[in-house]
């Protein structure tokens, strides 16, 4: 059900976790949230709206879109419209309508390297749209021979310092566009619908080629060349795979990437990246359309798959072996099944990874313990819960949960979830909190902050200073600079190549602060 793209973390025995982003390769709002919260009791509603129609199932799109400070949440519904919201007060900042239903998750990004974030998502009307992020204006638009589901994904697959987007359609052809004109660089026909299993992307076999893998209605789960569209596996398994997005992690740290995806014929399969043989598989007891979450959730660093079946359970699987850690059966409602795909936060902020499950047909979002299984809390929303955006919507430092639901007409809402403390600084995982006065001493005139990528600092007098870049796990990756830094302002850009989501950490002797950065090369 989500577009996943791989970004490369290292793992410690504290923290392993596998990488993917949310659909819409917004980065910063992934099924691993690193960013804590203090959700230990069921979460109150900070605003909702009443959509037109069902909210997609694929969820929503959450970024700074305008540069104003202020957080949007972007999701398309079956009205046939995309909102933009004002992620603090809910209110609509522009909708626009696509004559279809617009059933896939968007994708934010600067496509055309303006300075402005631009929107793009599929419709039932076999269109991909590009949107001003601003405006809600059509900047392009592409019309592909079916209606597309597949929520997009937006990265400089070729390293030509273009951006691509890429997406499956009911065609049954996954294409990539260049991401400023909309114009087709290849496409691929899998003779099966490539609707809601959405494509990943990474460098799976280190060549310094990205991978294109997803899975089909021909019943095969595919690895394609990002540059050429050229095949480089494909595994067939007995059943289609339909709304199931693969995540990429090295589950068992051998240096080799491992794909994981579930599939109609009740199976979750976790193949060899680079080859696309099977390491293990699980046979369930109902279909298996949820998308799956990669993390060491109960701190035995061993990667664990966490994933959804139409058997109505969640399963925690041992990532190595395939083996069940524990599973949880819901009672109520057992025939409706587990088919969203499954998120991973710390959303109680007791330094433990709590696992986020949306239901379908009934009216519940569930928290569960991610070391046994557990429920922690249990939301009643409407019926049949989309799929989680987890992000920090409101700016506070601390985690807020989106969510769309069907519900009836005035249940056919997006919700924004939020904690009943009104905590703020909630830290992260991986990430020790500083004990230094934030608020005195050069803390009160350094502008510190992340701008595309790079590091800006202005400082009022000399100092002796570090900048250093850490991994979600709190591992140290790179000295920025350590050394005097005269008064005035200065500009770093870290040499890592990896992508991925980092913290970078301005170190004084009397002032520290992190911030987030979010690398895409």
């Amino acid at each position: 059900m989500i577009t996943l793209i791989l970004f490369l973390l290292q793992q410690n025995p504290t923290y392993a976790v596998g990488t993917w982003t949310k659909y819409g390769a917004t980065l910063e709002n992934t099924h691993l949230q690193a960013m804590k919260g203090t959700m230990w009791t069921e979460p109150i509603v900070k605003w909702s709206y009443i959509l037109g129609g069902f909210a997609n199932s694929y969820g929503a799109a959450v970024a700074n879109i305008d540069n104003d400070d202020t957080m949007e949440v972007v999701i398309g519904s079956h009205d046939n419209k995309l909102y933009c919201f004002n992620g603090i007060t809910g209110s609509v900042k522009w909708s626009y309508y696509a004559g279809n239903f617009v059933q896939s998750c968007p994708a934010i990004a600067d496509v055309d390297k303006n300075g402005s974030m631009e929107v793009i998502f599929g419709c039932g009307n076999k269109k991909v749209y590009c949107l001003n992020g601003i405006s809600g204006t059509v900047k392009w638009s592409y019309i592909a021979r079916g209606p597309i589901e597949s929520s997009p994904a937006v990265v400089d697959i070729n390293k030509d310092d273009t951006l691509e987007v890429l997406f499956g359609s009911g065609d049954s052809t996954v294409y990539s566009l260049n991401g400023i004109t909309g114009t087709v660089k290849w496409s691929y026909n899998t003779g099966g619908i490539v609707s809601g299993s959405s494509p990943a992307i990474a460098d799976i076999d280190k060549n310094d080629t990205m991978e294109v893998v997803f899975g089909s209605w021909d019943k095969k789960v595919y690895s394609l060349n990002g540059v050429t569209g050229s095949v480089k596996w494909s595994y067939a398994t007995r059943d289609f795979v339909h709304s199931s997005s693969p995540a990429i992690a090295d589950i068992n740290k051998d240096d080799t990437m491992e794909v994981v995806i579930g599939s109609w014929d009740s199976t979750v399969y976790c193949f060899n990246g680079i080859t696309g043989n099977v390491k293990w598989s699980y046979l369930t007891r109902g279909s298996v359309e949820s998308s799956p979450a990669i993390a060491d959730i109960d701190k035995d660093d061993t990667m664990e798959v966490v994933i959804g079946s139409w058997d109505n359970k969640v399963y925690s699987l041992n990532g190595i072996t395939g083996t069940v850690k524990w599973s949880y059966d819901f009672i109520e409602r057992p025939s409706a099944g587990i088919i969203r795909g499954i998120s991973i936060a710390d959303v109680d902020g007791d330094g433990n990874f709590e696992v986020l499950v949306p239901r379908t047909l009934t009216d519940s979002l569930y928290c569960l313990n991610g070391e046994n299984g557990t429920i922690l809390w249990r939301k009643r929303l409407s019926l049949d819960i989309t799929d989680i955006t987890i992000a920090d919507i409101d700016n506070d430092g601390c985690v807020e949960l989106v969510v769309g639901t069907y519900g009836n007409t005035d249940g056919r809402k997006v919700w924004v979830l939020d904690d009943s403390s009104n905590s703020t600084n909630c830290g992260c995982m991986g990430v020790k909190e500083s004990n230094l006065d934030f608020r005195s001493g050069i803390g009160d005139f350094v502008d510190f902050k992340i701008v595309k990528g790079r590091i800006s600092l202005s400082i009022p007098n000399s100092i002796k200073a570090d900048i250093k870049l850490y991994n979600l796990c709190g591992r140290m990756k790179e000295v920025v600079y350590s050394g005097t830094l005269s008064k005035g302002t200065y500009t770093f850009v870290p040499h890592i190549k990896t992508n991925g989501i980092y913290f970078v950490k301005f170190i004084t002797h009397n002032f520290e602060e992190t911030k987030k950065l979010i690398l895409l090369k």
